[in-house]
């Protein structure tokens, strides 16, 4: 009988820090190989802080609440119709 794998059931953000490491270090190796290596490690490190222990969406929730235009949310000024 095969065992069952320990994290079966709980979310894995790795994925998302791989493509928070790998979207800079890509988009930055054109101008400066080693600027885009610790842009991508300092974004991946921000992240993984900003994200560690917090539900789906909160980042999204974050800078909505601060005030960054998100495509397919309503407008800061609407949410006190909202409430």
């Amino acid at each position: 009988m095969r065992t069952v794998p320990r994290l079966i059931d709980s979310n894995s953000r790795l994925g998302e820090a791989l493509m928070v490491f790998m979207v800079p270090l890509f988009l930055l190796r054109t101008i400066d190989p080693l600027f885009g290596l610790a842009t991508a490690i300092l974004a991946c490190i921000v992240f993984v802080r900003t994200t560690l222990g917090k539900p789906d969406g909160y980042l999204v929730h974050r800078l909505y609440r601060c005030g960054l235009p998100l495509s397919g949310l309503p407008p800061r000024s609407a949410r006190s119709f909202l409430r």
